[in-house]
């Protein structure tokens, strides 16, 4: 595929992703393709080797696409619950939840994912009553998350395809 292709192939994403892989295009003289890009950050793009998502991805995703991820994520509040209802006051459980939302969206293993997610809170909302809230966050996903949860494995073409949602 030749540069031009892979420029107009961009065009089919969202814009947050295109502005990223154009700039570092434009900017980075090391870089001539953007599959030379996505190797450097040991990515695949656009089927060419297009590998399952996994946690490990979330922080560079987060980082660099972060309208795309907020799309993905509810801050530890199911959609379904009223915007007046406040289930989560530390702010680092939300990040913790942020990341369980990610791991639901690429279809990681259920249970794993849970795991994940307790051991992520307990590490930054410490003392007796953070670690026993942090429990029945834990527990709650458990028993109600199932609905929540994605059964369709993502690449990094399905992440750079969400369509955003403009809070």
């Amino acid at each position: 595929m030749s540069f031009n292709q892979e420029l107009k192939k961009l065009e089919e994403y969202n814009n947050e992703v295109q502005k990223f892989f154009i700039d570092l295009i434009v900017n980075d003289k090391r870089f001539n393709t953007i599959n030379d890009i996505l190797h450097w950050y040991n990515l695949s793009f656009m089927g060419v080797v297009s590998e399952r998502l996994t946690p490990g991805d979330y922080n560079f995703l987060n980082d660099n696409f972060p309208k795309t991820m907020r799309t993905l994520q509810n801050g530890c509040k199911p959609g379904y619950l009223p915007k007046w209802v406040k289930v989560n006051k530390c702010q680092k459980r939300k990040k913790e939840c942020n990341k369980h939302d990610f791991y639901y969206w690429i279809s990681w293993y259920r249970k794993a994912s849970d795991k994940l997610f307790l051991k992520g809170m307990n590490k930054v909302c410490k003392g007796f009553w953070e670690k026993f809230k942090n429990y029945r966050f834990y527990w709650a996903v458990r028993a109600f998350g199932g609905t929540a949860f994605s059964d369709e494995e993502k690449t990094l073409d399905d992440f750079f395809r969400i369509k955003l949602n403009e809070k």
